[in-house]
């Protein structure tokens, strides 16, 4: 496994935090409960959610929290981003951001491989879960 690099507040990962991961083939049934979660959890200054935030769902709950006041940890399931993604600057200006990858920097492609071992990982130090199948 690669060196974990980070970019961002590392004292999130001070913080309780929630795991949140979301099948690619979420039910429909799910989306309005957990957006709902999202927005709750948008509004907490002292609870990160970390996720890898790639299957739709989880970009639909990155969304909310990107609006909000929430901590966000981000697990890239690939290299670290070589340039930091438009919105996603604001909340690292606001120190609320932090950015992991276990991923060799010449892994720019996820697979289902690193996407594995990528929520292996935020299923490790998350506090407690959020899992919709």
């Amino acid at each position: 496994m690669a060196e974990t690099k980070y970019l961002g507040n590392k004292q999130l990962l001070n913080l309780h935090k929630i795991g949140f991961i979301a099948s690619r083939h979420a039910s429909t049934l799910d989306v309005i409960p957990t957006l709902d979660w999202a927005a709750e959890m948008s509004r907490q200054k002292d609870i990160a959610v970390l996720s890898g935030f790639q299957s739709p769902l989880e970009k639909d709950v990155l969304k909310f929290l990107l609006r909000g006041v929430c901590p966000i940890i981000i697990v890239l399931a690939r290299g670290m981003y070589r340039k930091l993604p438009e919105p996603l600057q604001t909340p690292m200006d606001q120190q609320r951001l932090l950015i992991i990858s276990n991923e060799s920097d010449n892994t720019t492609r996820v697979s289902e491989i690193t996407a594995h071992k990528r929520n292996e990982y935020v299923i490790s130090i998350s506090d407690e879960m959020k899992i919709i199948k």
